[in-house]
């Protein structure tokens, strides 16, 4: 695989990283498309990038949602650019079992990872509804539909509580992308 775009924010070529961010990230090919590595070993829970981009109100295929009604975004320059500097994350991949999970906007380690790992998280734990629903392809499942918080059973949700958005878990969440 060959890397196409590294964002380093210890030089100044990315959003700054939270305090004690660990990890310089890549973006690479995969059987999928592309997908975003860690260049260097992180350590369960630490941060690994903060997002940064528009909120809006809809959901789209490239979106993250952050809360009821809010979704964030790419900057519209930085896809027009083709930059990944400031919006590498949208090559972040999901995995019904992940090595990161998002803690606001912060993605952060869900256990140690090693340099060169794809970096994932799991959609359902951050969409109330997917804009673009899909077959699961990660390979620790059987293909299940990936749809977003809404449409798990009671099951699922336990399984994802701790890493689940706040807004999902909330009552006032449902039925509200």
């Amino acid at each position: 695989m060959a890397v196409d775009s590294v964002i380093d924010a210890q030089h100044g070529r990315a959003p700054p990283l939270p305090d004690g961010a660990c990890c310089r990230v890549a973006v690479r090919d995969v059987r999928s498309g592309r997908g975003l590595f860690a260049l260097d070993a992180a350590s369960a829970g630490a941060a690994i990038l903060e997002l940064d981009g528009e909120i809006l109100p809809t959901a789209s295929r490239h979106s993250v949602q952050v809360g009821v009604r809010e979704h964030l975004h790419p900057h519209r320059d930085a896809l027009a650019a083709g930059s990944v500097d400031r919006c590498g994350w949208r090559f972040l991949n999901h995995s019904c079992d992940p090595n990161c999970w998002l803690d606001g906007l912060v993605l952060r380690a869900r256990r140690d990872i090693a340099s060169g790992e794809q970096l994932t998280f799991d959609y359902n734990c951050t969409e109330w509804s997917m804009a673009s629903p899909f077959s699961c392809g990660c390979g620790t499942c059987d293909g299940a539909m990936v749809r977003g918080y809404a449409h798990i059973d009671a099951d699922g949700r336990a399984r994802r509580a701790a890493h689940a958005a706040p807004h999902l878990r909330s009552s006032g969440a449902n039925g509200r992308a």
